[in-house]
């Protein structure tokens, strides 16, 4: 029954143990997945792919979602009366999802990597977007500084799977060599473990308890609450039978997103409140995600 999950556990175990016996290589390991897995994942399964007004619902549901979500935390974080930083790095930690490297491995596990297209059109167009805009303007305003459009632009454009996508689209017209697609094949199935092993090398458990409840209200929302609505909503609109329908659910309920907690840190938001939600979210996110795997399935 845990068949699918055990791998991405062992994954994370190994980065833990590396880290606590040899050092922190986490942060090569991530520039890699960047630079190299993620942008070959992109061209292999975007380059077949037909973009076309299905693909532009499927971007402005899952920006819909990501929104709702982000409404969702102010809402909660005010009745809470949460101070301006601490509201800030609420609503960022507790909305955006890490869809891509945790969300392609279980995508990957549960579904195979024919659905991980979808999973990489809510991350490329949804979450990454909005947290690099939306987001960065959210992150600035709790901690006071100002807005800087000309950066987030760069963040944009200058991002390696963002630049990857658009010569994938401008590559669809010709047909690709075989030793092209293989090596992008080769290089995108270093996707998972490295992403995995990268975040085990990243989880510090000694604060796990540091700020206890407003860290479980935040995960409760992120990784049960809006996946429950989404669910809900797909029963009531589109059926549970589809399987895109099933990993948008899956993508929704993913822990909190790496960069996002990164972007919370730099930016002089709660770090402890931040590093403790992603390595919780992590750790649940073993048995909440096969959880609503299982229950779809």
């Amino acid at each position: 029954m845990l068949d699918p999950v055990l791998p991405i556990a062992l994954y994370l175990a190994i980065g833990y143990f590396f880290k606590l016996f040899i050092k922190d290589n986490s942060q090569a390991l991530v520039d890699f997945v960047i630079y190299f897995s993620l942008p070959a994942m992109i061209f292999l399964k975007i380059h077949p792919l037909t973009i076309d007004m299905r693909t532009f619902n499927l971007v402005m549901m899952f920006n819909t979602i990501i929104l709702a979500n982000l409404l969702l935390t102010y809402i909660v974080g005010k009745l809470a009366k949460f101070d301006r930083k601490t509201l800030a790095t609420f609503m960022v930690v507790g909305t955006f999802g890490n869809t891509s490297f945790i969300g392609f491995s279980y995508i990957d596990a549960f579904y195979g990597q024919d659905y991980v297209v979808y999973a990489l059109i809510y991350d490329l167009f949804g979450s990454f977007l909005i947290v690099v805009s939306l987001g960065t303007v959210i992150i600035n305003w709790g901690s006071g500084e100002h807005v800087n459009i000309k950066a987030i632009g760069r963040k944009v454009l200058f991002f390696p799977p963002i630049i990857m996508f658009f010569i994938t689209v401008a590559l669809k017209p010709f047909e690709m060599p075989v030793f092209i697609m293989n090596t992008a094949d080769v290089i995108g199935a270093t996707l998972v473990p490295l992403a995995m092993i990268a975040i085990g090398m990243k989880l510090e458990v000694k604060n796990i308890f540091y700020r206890f409840k407003t860290t479980s209200l935040l995960l409760s929302i992120k990784m049960f609450i809006v996946p429950v609505i989404v669910m809900f909503a797909f029963m009531l609109f589109y059926g549970l039978d589809e399987t895109w329908a099933k990993v948008t659910i899956v993508e929704v309920a993913m822990p909190p997103m790496t960069t996002a907690v990164i972007l919370a840190i730099q930016g002089g938001l709660d770090e402890r409140l931040a590093i403790n939600s992603l390595v919780l979210g992590v750790l649940i996110s073993l048995a909440s995600v096969t959880g609503f795997y299982y229950y779809l399935a």
